[in-house]
């Protein structure tokens, strides 16, 4: 390969050789940084002497043996193309016949002055035979004896046949080549470092034309021009386990030779450039060279110096390195005491500099210790700023500084106090990242509980943390011991000490029962009793919210991510669900989920994706249930969320059989489940969904188990009111597919008159259920009513379910055609809301009638914009499987009225009878109906 960018060096030393060859004596001088090609261009430069007949003596200097009298000349001798008669004398001049090792001098200074002497009478006496090319790389390492011998030579080189070439660093000049330099026959070179342009021919001697083209500009970013990195970039592009990867890159690829090339420049730069590279390692932005010297205690001057050495040889520019992996190398080498030594050094300077806390932190941190209050002052200061960066939403990155600031502060911090309130942020802090870890933060929160060391807030916060991780009896001493605190606590907030007693009533509460009787301010949302549904207008999804709010939804407008306790989240939304205002709890969790998403609060999106679930299910948006209850499941481990997570399996595995995706929902059925779960309201979700799946399975004995399990556990803790687990309908819909038509009937009355008259969705269900052990008078009335309800309540799937219903009285009844026109009804809404299987079965019990219904352009219902409103109403009562006399009952109308509105509509709609009227009516037509 040949010599990039050194070609006007070498044809002056060639010129410098030939003058020399005819008795004009030279001295080139060549200097460069660290790996900047010094040595290749000395050998190029003596394989070039060689072939042109001059004798060689080559040597080199390295600290390791500068102390090694005459070992320059030794060297010179040893790989000698000399005659060996000459070499001999030379060696017997210098007393090498037995080396002196270890710095000894001559017996005296006359002595030693005599054989420099004659070595160079002898030199000069070689060059006579024909030209002498002396060459010595790293000469300002060379032993004083040889350099006294070079020193004579170069002050009697002027008319000798010798050239007399050497190398350096970028250091202050040696005596030798200060004297040299003052006379005519000695010339200095300078090496720069190889320029973009020179790096791409380095490239391209090595790599293909095309990839060294595009790697260029990248290797000259990372090397800053050194010949010895970029070569150990080709290196590490061409070995095996990187050449197909780099042949396709466009950025060069860093690995071990870099690695090693780097601390191979720092180790040839000697112990205070090794020193001041790990510096700026560790001060990173910081290192100015005033800083780096206080930090190394030197003089300006020799950081300066170190800092031109280290920028020379492509490692840095501006006291920065150039690149990340250069850093990486050397920090990498450190032993941990001594990366932590330095992190230490840099933490104090930079603090007793007045550098914000955030900047200083980091040092404390990589140290791994804090002793000095300054440092846990330092500590605390830097995790109050990350906090407030993160509730600015300065990104998820922020917390996670928060947390491992916090750790490190409440580990170092000597105050008993301070730490366990320090311990107490963090578990708060991080229980919305990942609750999972949280946990290892109970133990010493409940020391730090039993010493009266938290507040009642902290403890209110670890009493909630207990629970939702299954562990209550500990939950319940905690709650104890909040009430043994000191009246004077300020943190003791009555309504958040409500919320926690009504979480653990919820959740446990069967082992809550007495601190809900111990507490009787509180008012559990555990037994709700009848809900009222409210009067104000359910809006459609993204609408926003009207200035005045009821009661859940001024919790939700209030509610901030990381202040709001979640639990006061869950039961405002679950209030809105028990009062069936579906797209209220909607347009809430798509609020709040789009505020933890950008703040990274894992926990809260876990739950708003589950509760949005629970919403779609009400709804019959089972493609939506499965997917956000998916959703729920991975955004949190299942150790994160504790007994909880019966909630999101229970919508996932509800939502799976809907549809019947039942592989689905039996593989999530075999999902690990907390033991403790079963013991919470969690498991009865949980049990319910199962009991549905074997129901779904044609497993009702299953089935039937499951849904009693679920009744006496609910009126045991008492549970009991079907807005919120409609046990009583679900075990009567499993008493019918075991013929237990009777106890089925009553248990469905005693549900309808424990809902009252205010529901809709909940009351049309009950009422669907009732209609199943009826007989057929009562059922036609009864499945009219429940078409009704389950309108104005917006559940797609039980609507789809009860004219499915309806579809086989009318067909028991002979009306076929009614019949037809119901099931149209019922899978259109089947389609709608992915149950894949309800839509199955009705594909496969179609029958076919004497002419298909017409198909026209009217069949998505556009065409309804040509009617009156009182048409529309008429043909969307009419579509549904109406009677004349029912539709004019229903609107006030006459008979003859509805018949007349009839007739309008099938000649605007072009089309002939009933049956034809379209099926896709849009909802609000339905509604308006």
């Amino acid at each position: 390969m040949g010599l990039v960018e050194r070609e006007a060096v070498m044809s002056e030393l060639r010129a410098a050789l030939s003058d020399s060859a005819k008795g004009c004596g030279k001295v080139a001088v060549i200097r460069g940084g660290i790996a900047s090609g010094k040595t290749a261009l000395l050998r190029a430069f003596e394989e070039h002497a060689v072939a042109a007949g001059a004798t060689l003596l080559r040597a080199s200097g390295a600290p390791s043996e500068q102390s090694l009298r005459f070992g320059v000349i030794e060297q010179f001798l040893s790989g000698a193309t000399a005659p060996p008669e000459a070499t001999e004398s030379l060696s017997h001049l210098a007393g090498l016949t037995t080396p002196q090792v270890g710095g000894e001098a001559p017996s005296s200074a006359q002595s030693g002055t005599r054989a420099a002497h004659d070595l160079c009478v002898g030199l000069l006496e070689l060059s006579r035979q024909g030209p002498l090319v002396i060459t010595v790389d790293d000469h300002q390492f060379a032993d004083s004896a040889s350099l006294q011998v070079l020193t004579y030579l170069q002050h009697r080189i002027g008319t000798a046949r010798v050239m007399l070439l050497l190398s350096q660093g970028t250091e202050a000049p040696s005596e030798l080549v200060a004297e040299a330099l003052r006379q005519p026959y000695a010339r200095q070179f300078t090496l720069s470092p190889l320029s973009p342009e020179g790096v791409g021919q380095l490239l391209a001697q090595r790599l293909d034309s095309l990839v060294a083209d595009q790697q260029a500009p990248g290797s000259y970013a990372v090397t800053g021009g050194n010949p010895l990195l970029t070569h150990a970039l080709i290196d590490d592009s061409l070995a095996p386990d990187q050449e197909a990867a780099a042949g396709a890159a466009v950025e060069p690829v860093a690995g071990q030779a870099f690695t090693r090339a780097v601390l191979a420049i720092l180790r040839r730069g000697g112990p205070q450039l090794l020193r001041t590279a790990r510096a700026v390692a560790v001060l990173g932005e910081f290192a100015a060279p005033a800083l780096l010297a206080r930090f190394l205690d030197v003089r300006p001057s020799v950081v300066g110096g170190a800092l031109e050495t280290l920028e020379l040889a492509g490692l840095t520019t501006d006291a920065q390195f150039r690149y990340h992996g250069t850093r990486t190398a050397v920090l990498d080498e450190l032993t941990p005491e001594e990366r932590s030594a330095l992190n230490r050094r840099a933490a104090e300077l930079l603090h007793h500099d007045g550098v914000a806390p955030s900047d200083v932190v980091g040092y404390l941190l990589a140290a791994g210790e804090a002793d000095e209050p300054w440092a846990v002052r330092v500590l605390h200061a830097a995790a109050d700023q990350a906090l407030a960066h993160a509730e600015q939403a300065l990104a998820g990155g922020k917390v996670a500084e928060a947390v491992q600031y916090l750790e490190f502060a409440s580990r170092s911090c000597g105050d008993e106090h301070k730490r366990a309130m320090l311990t107490a942020r963090l578990a708060w802090v991080q229980w919305t990242i990942s609750p999972a870890a949280a946990t290892r933060h109970h133990g010493p929160l409940q020391t730090a509980l039993e010493k009266e060391l938290l507040s009642g807030r902290e403890v209110m916060r670890l009493v909630r943390s207990l629970a939702w991780h299954g562990r209550p009896k500990e939950a319940v001493r905690a709650l104890e011991c909040l009430d043994a605190l000191p009246e004077g606590d300020g943190s003791r907030d009555p309504a958040e000490r409500r919320l926690t007693r009504q979480w653990l009533a919820r959740w446990y509460p069967q082992i809550f029962a007495q601190v809900e009787r111990h507490a009787a301010m509180a008012e559990p949302m555990s037994s709700p009793g009848p809900v009222r549904r409210p009067h104000t207008a359910v809006l459609p999804r993204g609408t926003a919210p009207a200035p005045a709010v009821d009661g859940p939804e001024q919790v939700l407008q209030r509610a901030r991510v990381r202040e709001t306790p979640l639990a006061s989240v869950i039961f405002a939304l679950h209030e809105l669900l028990a009062a069936e205002r579906f797209e209220r709890a909607m347009y809430w969790c798509n609020e709040l989920l789009q505020k933890a998403e950008g703040q990274h609060a894992a926990a809260w999106r876990g739950v708003l994706l589950d509760t949005r679930a629970a919403v779609s299910l009400r709804l019959g948006d089972l493609a939506d249930a499965e997917r956000d209850a998916s959703s729920a499941l991975t955004a949190l481990s299942a150790r994160s969320w504790g007994v909880a997570i019966g909630s999101p399996l229970s919508h996932a595995i509800h939502a799976a059989t809907m549809r019947g995706h039942f592989d689905r929902a039996e593989a999530l059925l075999h999902q690990m489940i907390p033991q403790s779960m079963m013991d919470t309201r969690y498991g009865l979700q949980y049990r319910t969904a199962r009991g549905h799946f074997h129901l779904a399975t044609d497993r009702p004995h299953a089935a039937l188990e499951d849904f009693e399990a679920v009744g006496d556990l609910v009126v045991k803790w008492k549970l009991d009111h079907p807005m919120t687990l409609p046990w009583r309908g679900d075990l009567a819909q499993a008493l019918v597919r075991v013929g237990q038509t009777d106890r089925a009937r009553e248990l469905i009355k005693d549900q309808l008159r424990m809902i009252g008259p205010d529901s809709t969705r909940m009351r049309g269900i009950s009422l669907g259920i009732l209609a199943s052990v009826s007989d057929l008078k009562q059922r036609l009335p009864l499945l009219g009513e429940v078409v009704d309800l389950l309108q104005a309540g917006g559940d797609r799937y039980q609507l789809a379910q009860a004219f499915v219903e309806l579809g086989q009285v009318w067909q028991i009844l002979g009306k076929l055609d009614r019949a037809q026109l119901i099931r149209r009804r019922a899978l259109q809404l089947a389609k709608s809301c992915h149950a894949e299987q309800l839509s199955h079965q009705l594909l496969a019990t179609r029958e076919p009638l004497n002419s298909e219904p017409a198909t026209s352009q009217w069949e998505d219902a556009e065409g309804m914009a040509v009617l009156s409103e009182a048409e529309r109403r008429v043909a969307a009562l009419a579509a549904l499987g109406r009677t004349n006399r029912e539709i004019g009952r229903k609107l006030h109308i006459t008979v003859s009225t509805v018949e007349q509105h009839l007739t309008r509509v099938y000649r605007k709609l072009n089309i002939k009878r009933r049956a034809d009227l379209p099926v896709g009516l849009p909802a609000d037509i339905a509604d308006i109906a």
